[in-house]
């Protein structure tokens, strides 16, 4: 147990300096806050933007949140354009959730955050070493998505 704690204090050491890192070194980092998003609209957002178009339901199961509590972020998000909502034809109880013109904006930020992470550090990595940090990550938090 003790050995735990040493490893763990010290990635969490590594894990402040690389956030310091990004933060003094991408000013679109500073630019996200102009989206003025919450920690969990954040999460959902990025949720969005892997999995659109999605439904409540979809991020309720996800999430283990009450519907309600997805409904208020999803107004929230929507009164912020960051999303719109659509009728599902098939299916006129559910709806979809799609990125709104500012979700978008939002979604091409975070790439382009992405993009200068990985030039300027991740690829100082191999892949395989990514790849097994990965895999580490996934056996933590028990998710069974594993890369090839």
């Amino acid at each position: 147990m003790h050995d735990y704690l040493i490893i763990i204090d010290k990635i969490n050491q590594q894990f402040e300096q690389f956030k310091l890192l990004v933060l003094q070194e991408t000013k679109e980092i500073e630019e996200l806050q102009n989206f003025h998003l919450t920690p969990q609209q954040e999460i959902i957002m990025s949720y969005i933007i892997r999995n659109e178009p999605v439904i409540a339901k979809d991020l309720a199961t996800h999430f283990d949140i009450s519907k309600s509590a997805v409904s208020q972020v999803i107004s929230k998000l929507e009164e912020m354009n960051m999303i719109y909502r659509q009728e599902n034809l098939t299916n006129r109880r559910e709806t979809f959730i799609y990125l709104g013109n500012r979700g978008k904006e939002f979604h091409q930020l975070i790439k382009k955050i992405d993009e200068i992470l990985v030039e300027k550090y991740y690829s100082k990595a191999s892949l395989i070493e990514l790849k097994n940090i990965l895999d580490t990550l996934n056996k933590i938090v028990g998710n069974k998505n594993q890369i090839d």
